[in-house]
């Protein structure tokens, strides 16, 4: 079967619901639309399967979960090591250490490398309608979806966790508030805070999340409102080290403790729901060096890095296998940090990668382990056995003359398979024998040719000429970024602008450039600060790449003049710290934070009179009170009101005001204790 055929089956079997449809050797997507009443931009599918990266072979596989078979391959070589790899319904992404590569599941298109945010390996997630690059110690997420977004370091992270509607959360270990990134969002909010010196770690349980606070021995369901539930956990010792696996296995939390060797099971049923909670279950783990953990629903898998093992347990934490997680061959690349990834898919099968992607170990929901060599080729459909191009002759005919009388009207030997016409041998001619049956004549050459003159040999064919391979191009200096536009705020300037043709260079960077000023990021907008409100500015953009011989080449430059401070429109927004909030329990400020809880006071002027603006608030670009107010002004145009309280001492914020003549971007304040 064609490869391409094969994952455009995969994409065309995501999109319409053919019951009873088994094919040998397809990409088996589930049809499973998960999230019921979740933020959708069109349906979104479960996928099937995992994909891995052969830094050896310089390939990508997809192995079928359901069958634990090889389906599909794509050639993208020149990745090096340590390649994590995920998948949405139409696409496939590569992350390796500073860029992310896509292809397309339908055509096998392979789209020239974009970078990463950051040159560390991310954790990889994978969820209906979107999949996850996330990069812990820069604290940058990258949705891969049909709605991609990048969210910019803000501090280190705990490990993430996404849930069945495409929702990721994650713990900002730095600024101590877990936030969310839903399907259709484009930027991060953080409804909860955790209390100052408390740990732990992010987990879902029958999908809702919970965090587990190591510090206080509680279990906190985190929604969009903040904390919810708490209950306590009991004889359990936990620690800053504990390790939290980030899915339930049968209503219970997975959690290692390193040091003692051991797994706790934690029933949640308390916090999730009304029932009553089993007494935890404590179990002493192989000796090793435990630093994963995950769960498939019914079953734990761990990694021991020391040994190099898989670990399984059931769901009540007894051993069921300890498998040895196959070696690099001699040769493959690999880092020096690189060790084996556990992946929990989309159809929630674990997926563990050996080092330079050469051995994947499927786990099934019920615990089962299966290893699959990523080496291909893809597997053939089954089809009948090609017909011979020779007559040969049956098993039981024996080479020798026509026998001497006439055989019987009935055939004695059966004819032999596949065959539209007689077999003739040297003798025969236009006649034959009355009553004699054709295909009882012996095969062909089953008696000695006759001597006749030796065939010609055959002639030679001529020697093709060697081509001389045409040089590669020589690449060029990229052309000028494409859509540069310039977006004034308060004391800056926002630039944002798209790639364009590279002209055969490798792209390394941007460089912006204000008043010989040049600063470097590798994202397609820039924010230039400390700027003088109603002073205009001359920014030039340029693409920096690398030639083929090696040399960094200068794009030609975009440029673009702005005038910091308010925008196009005569109106201007003002905040400052507004009234006390009076009706703490209404606020929302997390707990501990009463003093320093106070309103945003807003002050519009000269804005469309009569006319409703959306207003929203940050707080260090992290919008705050997801989705904002919209208010309205008077038949001035004005606008005065305490809105969006705020507890967050020491951050910036700000209020962004959407309408007619906008957008309006305030000051910015730098909130104080009260």
């Amino acid at each position: 079967m064609n490869i391409q055929a094969i994952f455009r089956r995969e994409a065309l079997r995501s999109r319409a619901a053919l019951a009873g449809v088994v094919t040998v050797c397809v990409v088996a997507t589930t049809l499973a639309v998960t999230g019921a009443g979740a933020e959708t931009a069109g349906m979104k599918f479960v996928q099937s399967g995992h994909l891995i990266y052969n830094s050896l072979l310089g390939t990508v596989f997809h192995i079928d979960g359901g069958t634990k078979n090889i389906d599909g391959q794509v050639a993208v070589p020149g990745l090096g090591p340590g390649v994590r790899t995920v998948q949405t319904d139409t696409q496939g992404f590569m992350l390796s250490r500073g860029g992310i590569t896509e292809f397309g599941k339908s055509d096998l298109k392979v789209a020239d490398p974009v970078p990463a945010p950051s040159d560390e390996q991310p954790t990889a997630l994978e969820a209906p309608g979107a999949a996850f690059a996330v990069y812990r110690q820069a604290g940058a997420i990258s949705r891969l979806s049909s709605n991609p977004v990048t969210i910019p370091g803000g501090g280190s992270l705990g490990p993430p966790v996404v849930t069945s509607n495409g929702t990721l959360w994650v713990h900002r270990l730095t600024s101590r508030e877990l936030c969310q990134l839903p399907l259709q969002a484009d930027r991060l909010s953080c409804p909860a805070e955790l209390t100052s010196g408390h740990t732990g770690a992010l987990t879902v349980v029958d999908d809702q999340v919970v965090f587990v606070d190591t510090t206080a021995r509680e279990l906190r369901v985190v929604g969009v409102d903040g904390f919810g539930r708490t209950v306590p956990i009991p004889n359990v010792p936990l620690t800053p080290e504990s390790i939290v696996a980030p899915y339930d296995v049968s209503g219970r939390i997975a959690i290692v403790d390193p040091a003692a060797g051991e797994l706790h099971l934690i029933d949640a049923r308390a916090v999730v729901g009304d029932r009553e909670p089993a007494a935890p279950v404590a179990r002493k783990l192989p000796p090793g060096k435990y630093s994963q953990v995950a769960s498939s629903g019914n079953g734990v898998a761990l990694i021991d890095s020391k040994s190099g093992k898989l670990v399984t347990l059931t769901a009540d934490g007894k051993e069921k296998s300890v498998l040895q997680i196959p070696p690099p061959s001699a040769g493959a690349p690999r880092s020096k940090d690189e060790a084996p990834g556990l992946f929990r898919g989309a159809d929630k099968r674990l997926y563990v990668d050996s080092v330079a992607g050469e051995h994947v170990m499927v786990v099934d929901d019920d615990g089962e382990v299966t290893e699959v060599a990523a080496t291909g080729p893809v597997m053939p459909e089954k089809t009948a056995p090609p017909e011979s191009k020779e007559s040969t002759p049956p098993p039981s005919t024996p080479p020798s003359t026509p026998p001497s009388t006439p055989p019987s009207t009935e055939p004695t030997q059966p004819e032999p398979p596949q065959n539209t016409e007689p077999t003739r041998g040297p003798d025969d001619g236009d006649e034959h024998k009355p009553g004699k049956p054709e295909r009882t004549d012996p095969p062909q050459r089953t008696e000695p040719p006759p001597k006749t003159t030796p065939p010609p040999k055959p002639t030679p064919k001529p020697t093709p000429k060697p081509t001389t391979p045409k040089p590669p191009l020589k690449a060029t200096p990229a052309a000028a970024p494409t859509g540069l536009r310039a977006t004034p705020s308060d004391e800056a300037v926002t630039l944002t602008w798209k790639r364009p043709n590279l002209n055969g260079g490798t792209f390394v960077s941007y460089s912006v450039v204000q008043d010989s000023d040049p600063e470097t990021t590798t994202s397609t907008s820039y924010t230039w600060n400390g700027l003088t409100n109603g002073k205009s500015y001359t920014f030039q953009v340029r693409v920096v790449t690398r030639g083929t011989d090696g040399e960094l080449l200068i794009g030609t430059p975009g440029t673009i003049t702005a005038t910091a401070g308010a925008p196009s429109g005569s109106g201007t927004l003002r905040i400052r710290r507004g009234d006390e909030v009076s009706e703490y329990e209404d606020s929302n400020c997390p707990e501990g934070t009463q003093d320093d809880c106070a309103y945003i006071y807003l002050m519009a002027s000269g804005f469309e009179p009569d006319t409703t603006y959306h207003f929203s608030a940050y707080a260090n670009d992290i919008e705050m009170h997801k989705g904002g107010f919209d208010l309205r002004t008077d038949d001035d145009g004005n606008f005065e009101q305490n809105k969006f309280h705020n507890s967050k001492v020491g951050q910036k914020v700000y209020v962004i005001a959407t309408g007619p003549g906008g957008p309006y971007r305030s000051n910015s304040v730098t909130w104080t204790s009260g």
